[in-house]
């Protein structure tokens, strides 16, 4: 919403700057010269006719460009533009010389008897500045330029963003899996042993997937939501794991109200779970979640220990490709490796 207001609010204040542009080339070298509706015809008429160059710009920015130049029809965009053209310095002639007809702009002799109009402002001293209809044709130039170097600057950004989308994405095909497979991996331990805790952990899982379903393909979701889904993940591996591992979780701060993309804390914290973690060694996980006015502060460590796990860890190498398309000025990541521990440090905006 905010950005179509300040979209909204672009363009009035582009349309107010091209109203006053033909006002800045006085004869008098002032910086501004407004026009004087009340008293001078010659003003109302100029302001009627850069009202109506204003609508066409619109026009050409809205339609003709994307209809037609985009369309590979750019000999057929440019002829309009001509045509145009023509059109409104045959309309500065109609309403400002009615006397004259399109094919003269000069002095005509049968024409010199009649009764003077109301003169414009006198553009037309050698070495000063132009004349009215270099002036309407350096008004129009300027507005036709203008309006295709903004359409092909936000089509080029359109296309960008589009295909940061498509790798966004991609990297989430490949993250949801990732979860499935883990946590499948988890229950599968508990079936072998027969734990009681089973049938729990298939329902933190029905958890899990129903957050990946409904609300992973999201832009944003409410941080709640995100943290809610962590506490189950953490609660599914205490589970499975039972007394070989320490698990330090704790979250702190108001959660409400904020917002967040979704999946992106988790990697750090499963990553923890994959490699930090070994029954016959002293195994200790510490996630501590910290929430501030703007800004979330996850820390997540672990000793290192020799694990099973054999993947190379696609889901956070993943998570750091999101982070630097998504928050590129919003968030700090810090990864500490050492010989015994292997510690996290983020902070990421989370106001909404």
């Amino acid at each position: 919403m905010k950005k179509n207001i300040t979209s909204y609010l672009l363009i009035f204040f582009v349309c107010i700057a091209f109203m006053l542009l033909p006002y800045m080339f006085t004869s008098n070298g002032g910086v501004l010269n407004l026009p004087n509706l009340v008293n001078n015809p010659h003003d109302r008429i100029y302001f009627f006719i850069y009202s109506m160059l204003l609508i066409f710009f619109l026009f050409n920015y809205y339609y003709l460009i994307p209809r037609i130049y985009f369309s590979k029809k750019q000999l057929l965009y440019f002829g309009i533009i001509v045509l145009f053209l023509l059109f409104f310095l045959w309309i500065s002639t109609y309403f400002d010389h009615p006397e004259r007809n399109f094919l003269d702009f000069g002095n005509q002799p049968h024409f010199q008897n009649k009764t003077p109009h109301i003169p414009p402002p006198d553009f037309g001293k050698r070495g000063g500045p132009p004349t009215q209809y270099s002036h309407t044709i350096l008004v129009y130039l300027i507005g036709v330029i203008s309006s295709l170097l903004f359409a092909i600057n936000n089509r080029l950004r359109k296309v960008e963003k589009e295909k940061m989308q498509s790798e966004l994405s991609f990297l989430k095909a490949q993250i949801n899996p990732h979860f499935l497979f883990n946590t499948l991996n988890s229950i599968y331990a508990l079936a072998i042993k027969k734990s009681d805790k089973t049938a729990d952990a298939v329902v933190q899982l029905s958890e899990l997937m129903r957050y990946i379903i409904t609300n992973a393909n999201d832009d944003v979701i409410s941080l709640d939501k995100e943290i809610n889904y962590i506490s189950n993940f953490v609660e599914l591996q205490k589970t499975r794991l039972g007394n070989t591992v320490t698990v330090n979780y704790k979250v702190e701060g108001n959660q409400y109200g904020k917002c967040i993309t979704p999946l992106i804390l988790i990697s750090f914290i499963e990553n923890a779970f994959k490699h930090g973690v070994n029954p016959n060694l002293n195994s200790e996980i510490k996630i501590h979640i910290n929430i501030e006015e703007e800004n979330l502060n996850l820390l997540v460590s672990n000793n290192k220990v020799k694990s099973n796990s054999s993947e190379s860890g696609i889901g956070l190498q993943n998570t750091i490709e999101r982070l630097t398309h998504l928050y590129p000025e919003s968030h700090d990541l810090r990864i500490d490796d050492n010989q015994e521990t292997y510690s996290v440090t983020l902070k990421i905006k989370v106001a909404c």
